[in-house]
This record gives structure tokens, sequence and C-alpha cells, in this order.
């Protein structure tokens, strides 16, 4: 329910009552039917491909013309897009999905609709959204939906009659909630049309939602007079629909015109109509400058106006009423593409449209937009800037597992690279730097297990910003290509890189990996030596200031070393210190928990296991991080045969998504799934790799004597930056002895 009405709703609608008295409360103009543009000549869709994806994107968004050729083009992008789409639905990402179902229907405008766009993936993606947005009772946007599914399904195919029926009940549904006092019916009719103009193409839902917004607007005015006329206040209900109209419904009906670059029609319905008398003079000016002048500044303009909709300009705005973010989003999207269109090579205005497609699941065209404004002296600071949106549209898709996605995006960055590795801009020294992109990248291939590509990728990263992590990374990787030499020549970089000063929990990490790398070629002495630095460089890390996490880190980093010295009592000390440090900061805690139930698992540590999970679960950490120290600890008191108490049941507890993997994890400890069955659930390189280290686990504990070679094969993998992959190794390593050093002083 809305909230009431706002100091400056009232004295807003007083002003408008005292225009109404002096223009003699005149009826307007009647508004004419927005007119459907016409196309010429038949369209015929283009194949587009993932590898022309950015580029057929550009094109499209660079040229708004209504051409057969360029209309196939948009056809063949936006069917490209909503596979895009289906891919993040199927990978369990309905929010990302429905975005980018958005994203490929905002490219549409008022006459461009074609069936062909929607084809067997793509009508798995409106299925998707509809769900998504049914949850959500997003009625508007269901319906276009919906609509817009049936259409491309055919009269007679399959599944037709179902749908038919489902948009009937919806239909249904509408017309007994759009119900009622007068205000609060067309309030509800206003926002359910104007939700499907955003992504149905057609003039005529165009049509209905403005004539809706009208009607809700008057409405909205002429309670406004009785009350100033008689000062007979309205129902509730019906005074909260009235201020709502009076404040948001002009901009309401500009945006749904804005979303197909139309600030003539906006400008043409409001003049038009009462709702001129409520349209805010900012908003006014900016419809009429993108109509007469129409450049690109004028657009912008009006992108900014509906931003300042959404959202507080100052401390003084105090609106209750604001629009609906969604019609904000269609405003600033259709104001910022045609202030593109004006201008391609802005530099402001390509960051923005990037920024744009980022949003709507398009990270693919980000790069191609903003390359194309780069020119020949490439600004630092917008070089800076398009990175750091490159870099942020790859981080979502990684975070949504959309691999494709991620790769299609580097590959388009390639000329943003190339301008940001030359001299001048790198002399700089702005933040990110492209090796930011280039190890993202990597990291994402690691997690496919494509170690070949992601290499080189770490090594580059290194070079263009040295570091003890960036080359800590590099030799990681040369390790897991069993290159012993390379990676032991990458750790010595890591030891001269320019941060070794300080970044000294980095550095006990390289050290550790030295030593593993040594132990495990026998060279017993210069293991010993590695393993000795590693326990100085933590030691040390313990007297930096910083946060819980780092904190907390640098206790869990002296407790591998001690574990490698074979003091499990002052490992465990270390490991108890983390968990207090970590404490009072909950994501911290989550991370420690998982570190201290690993390192327990493989020190056979029941009881600092159950410890370390049971004051996770008493600080309500992430499911994910409980349902991962419980299934460490599930597994040691299999392989401890000791009795299991609540900790692990109430551990490996789970709510949300089924489909989600961690919740599979759940379910195959507690029984509920085969071996066989969490194997074939898994979805990607990384998820394979974990189910062959459990059930290896399992095995092991069940005293298989085949788990050891299903460990070292797990031990083996080239998605190196699993946990479980370090469990492995650990697991297996061979038996190492050294006192500690004399005079070491130990908390």
């Amino acid at each position: 329910m809305p909230p009431r009405s706002s100091p400056r709703a009232r004295a807003f609608a007083r002003a408008i009552l005292v225009s109404l008295l002096a223009a003699g409360c005149g009826a307007p103009a009647q508004p004419a039917k927005t007119p459907v543009p016409t196309i010429e000549g038949p369209v015929r869709p283009v194949d587009v491909q993932d590898a022309d994806f950015s580029s057929s994107l550009a094109k499209v968004l660079q040229d708004g013309s209504r051409t057969p050729e360029r209309l196939g083009l948009v056809a063949g992008v936006v069917r490209r897009q909503l596979a895009h789409a289906e891919r993040r639905f199927a990978l369990g990402e309905p929010e990302r999905g429905t975005s980018s179902v958005m994203g490929a229907l905002y490219l549409v405008r008022v006459g461009e609709g074609q069936g062909a766009m929607v084809d067997a993936a793509g009508a798995r993606a409106l299925d998707g959204a509809i769900k998504h947005l049914s949850a959500l009772g997003d009625e508007g946007r269901v319906h276009a939906l919906m609509r817009m599914r049936a259409a491309a399904l055919g009269e007679s195919a399959p599944g037709r009659a179902e749908l038919d029926e489902h948009i009937k009940n919806l239909e249904r549904w509408i017309g007994d909630t759009h119900a009622g006092s007068p205000g609060v019916r067309l309030g509800a009719e206003a926002r359910y049309l104007a939700a499907r103009a955003m992504v149905d193409p057609s003039g005529e839902t165009l049509d209905a939602a403005a004539k809706a917004i009208e009607a809700w607007v008057g409405r909205g005015i002429e309670i406004n007079r009785i009350f100033r006329q008689t000062g007979k206040r309205p129902e509730r209900a019906e005074g909260m629909e009235a201020a709502r109209s009076i404040e948001t419904g002009a901009a309401m009906l500009a945006s749904i015109f804005a979303r197909h670059g139309d600030a003539q029609g906006a400008l043409s319905r409001i003049e038009s109509t009462e709702v001129r008398l409520i349209t805010e003079p900012m908003l006014r000016r900016s419809l009429i400058v993108a109509s007469e002048e129409g450049d690109a500044q004028a657009w912008e303009m009006l992108a900014a106006a509906f931003a300042s909709e959404g959202a507080p300009t100052t401390e003084e705005d105090d609106r209750e009423e604001r629009l609906d973010p969604r019609l904000v989003e269609a405003g600033v999207w259709g104001s910022v593409l045609e202030a593109y269109r004006k201008d391609p090579k802005n530099l402001r205005l390509s960051a923005l449209l990037a920024e744009q497609l980022v949003q709507l699941g398009m990270s693919e065209g980000a790069p191609a937009v903003l390359a194309g404004a780069l020119g020949a002296q490439p600004n630092p600071r917008f070089v800076a800037a398009a990175t750091r949106i490159v870099l942020e549209g790859m981080a979502v898709d990684a975070d949504a597992g959309d691999i494709d996605a991620v790769r299609r995006t580097f590959r388009a960055a390639g000329p943003l690279l190339a301008a940001a590795d030359r001299p001048e801009i790198t002399n700089a020294g702005l933040e990110p730097t492209p090796a930011r992109l280039r190890w993202l990248m990597a990291s994402v291939e690691v997690r496919t297990g494509n170690l070949e590509a992601a290499r080189p990728l770490y090594v580059a990263a290194a070079k263009g910003e040295p570091s003890v992590s960036a080359w800590l990374a590099v030799a990681r990787a040369d390790r897991q290509a069993k290159d012993a030499t390379a990676a032991l020549d990458n750790l010595r970089r890591a030891y001269g890189a320019p941060d070794a000063r300080v970044a000294l929990g980095d550095l006990a990490e390289a050290h550790l990996l030295a030593f593993e790398i040594q132990r495990d070629l026998k060279a017993h002495d210069a293991a010993k030596a590695e393993l000795s630095e590693a326990l100085s460089a933590a030691l040390a890390s313990r007297t930096q200031r910083g946060d819980a996490g780092r904190r907390a880190r640098a206790e869990t980093l002296l407790g591998r070393v001690l574990e490698a010295y074979g003091d499990a009592k002052a490992a465990r000390r270390a490991h108890d210190r983390a968990l207090a440090v970590a404490a009072t900061d909950r994501p911290a805690l989550g991370a420690t928990v998982l570190q201290v139930a690993s390192r327990a698992l493989v020190r056979r540590d029941l009881e600092a296991a159950r410890a370390a999970v049971r004051q996770g679960l008493e600080a309500d950490v992430d499911q994910e991080e409980r349902i991962y120290g419980g299934l460490w600890l599930y597994l040691l008191e299999r392989e401890l045969r000791a009795a299991p108490d609540d900790t692990t049941l109430r551990a490996l507890s789970t709510n949300g998504d089924r489909d989600a993997w961690v919740v599979k994890l759940a379910q195959w400890a507690l029984g509920r799934m085969t071996d066989d069955g969490l194997r074939a659930s898994a979805q990607n390189e990384a998820q394979r790799v974990e189910a062959e280290f459990y059930t290896a686990m399992s095995r092991r504990a069940s005293g298989d004597p085949a788990a050891k070679d299903r460990l070292r094969k797990v031990a083996e993998s080239p998605v190196l930056d699993l946990v479980e992959v370090q469990l492995a190794r650990d697991l297996l390593a061979p038996i190492f002895r050294a006192e500690l050093p004399q005079g070491a002083a130990l908390p």
C-alpha cells in the first residue's frame, strides 16, 4: 500500500488548483493516437551467432533506422539475447535471466515486434521470466510476456490451449482485483498497463497505457479540486491514489514514451491533457528540448529528469511517492540510447549506455560501445572508467555462472585492453588496470578447468600489475601443470614483488606453496627453509593492523604453518584465536569457520571441527558456509567412526532453492542422494570435481582402497582454486618432520 501524501505533494496540489481555477477548468484537446511507423519491405531475421553478438548489438544500438536490413539484424540480436537469458534461467539465476529478457525486449520499439524474434530458446526464456515475475506480482509484464509467448506458438501448437487458459485466468484476476473506489481502480489499471507498455512494442498497448494514466491523473486532480472547494477529505485509499497520481503520473506517462525514444509523443499527450498541470518543470522542459532540438544533450537532460524521479537529489527533496523503479529504468534506457545515437563518440554517453547494458544482461555490448568513443588519443580517465564497467559486467556474469558470457565480453574488450596497455595510459596510474580484467578472466577459466587458457592470462596480469598474489597465482597454475621448476621460479618473483614488504599474508602463502613443492620433490632442506620463511611471514602478518577478516586470516595462516611443523596443539590455538577475532564480523566469521573446519578435517580433530561449525550456527552464517562446514564435519565423523551429534544435522539443513549445488551436497550427505546421483547433478567442472572429492572421501571412510586414486585425481584437477583440491593434496601429502626454529616466539 502506498504511503500517505507528502507535504510536497499537498503543496503541489494546491498550486494545481490555482492553475485550474485560473484556466476556468477548460477541457483540454483530445490527444492523438500514437502513430506506428511503417516498415518498407519484408524483414528477414539475421542468424546472429555468439561470435557476432557484441558487434551486431553495437550496430543495433547505434543505428535507429527502420530499414528491413536493420530490423532483420534487430530480430537476430533479440533472438540471440533471449538464448542468453534462457541459459541464465537454466543456471538457476532467475533474476539475471529476467533482466536479460528485459534487455532483449528493450531493443524493440513500437511497431518493430516480430514473431520470428522468439524461437524455442526464446520461448523458454519467456517462460522463465513469466514464472519469476509472477512470483513478484508483476501482472502487467507477465500479461505482456504471456501474449508474446502465445503469438510465437501459433494457434495449433502444442501447449497453446493451456497457455490461452492461463491468459484468460490472469485477465479474469486482473478484472476482479482492479476494483474499489474510482481512484483505486484507475491507479491499478494505469500501473498495470504502464508495465505492459514497457515490454509490449505495440501501438495499441502504448495508447491504452497513456489513456489509463491520463484518466488516473484526471481523477487525482478532481479529488484535489473537490477537497479545496468543499473541505471534505476523501477516503484514505482514494486520497493516497490522488497523491500518487499527482506526484508520479506525468513522469509515468513520459517514461512509457521515452522507452521507445518518442519525446514528441510524450509531450503531445501531456500537453493535450490535464497531465500538463502536474508536470514538473524540469521534466516538461526536458521533453520540449528533446522534441524540438533532439540532440544528444537534450536526450541526456531527459535521462537525468527520469533519474531524478527515482531517487532524491538533495536532502530537502523529501518526496514519499517516487516513480516505479521499472519505469525509471525504461525512461532512462530510452533516453540514454537516443542520446548515444546522436553522439556515439561522446565519452559520458557511451559510459552511461554501457552501464545500462550491464544491468540489462547485455554486458557483451559494453566493450564495443565504449571502444567506439576511444578516439586516436584515448583519455586515461575514460579508459579507467570503461575498464571498470567491463570488469563489473564480467563479474556479474561470472557470479551467475555464465562463463560463455564472460568470455564474450572479454573477447569484445580487446580494443579497450589495447588502449589501456598504452604507456601514457598505464603511467597515469588509474584504477582498475587491465591486469584486473585479465586476472578475472584467468580465474573464470580456472573454474572451468581450462588451465591452458588461464596461465597466459595470469602471467599477463602479473607482468602488468606485479604483486605477491599475482605471481603466486602463476606459480599455482605451474604447479598444477606439474611444472615444479616454473612454479619455483615464479614464486621467487613473488618474493621480490613490489608489495612483498606489506602483503605478508600473501607472502606466507607463497612460502607455504614453495614448501609443499620442495617437500613433494623430497628436497628436505629446501622445504625446511621455505617453511621457516612461511613461519616468519605468518608471525609478522599478525602484527599488522587490519579488519577482523585480515586478522583472522593471519591466524589461520599461522595455523597452517604450524600444522606443517606437526604442532597440532599450537595450530588449534591459532585457529581458536582466528574464530575469536572474527566473532564480531559475520562475513569474516563465515570464511574463518570454513578455514578452521577444513584444517580440522586434515588434522582429524573432531572437537575443533565441531566447535567451529557450532560457532557458525550460533552466528547464523550463510547457508553455503554452514553446509560446507557441515560436510567436512560429516566426513570427519565417518572417518573417525564417531557418533554424530546434532551439529552435523543442523549444519546440513537446507532452505531456498532446491536446485542449488550446495543443497544437493547436503542432500547427498543426509543419504537422500546416491554417489551416482550427485555426480549426475553436477553442471560444471568445478561441481564435478567437488562431487568426486566427497564421494571419494565417503569411500575412504568405508575402507575402499580405490578411494586414494580418486582423491589423487581431485588433487591434480586443473580447477585449482577449489578448497577440495587443496584438501585432497593435504590428505595425500607425504609425512614431513621438522623442528620449529629455535627462538621462534609463538603466541
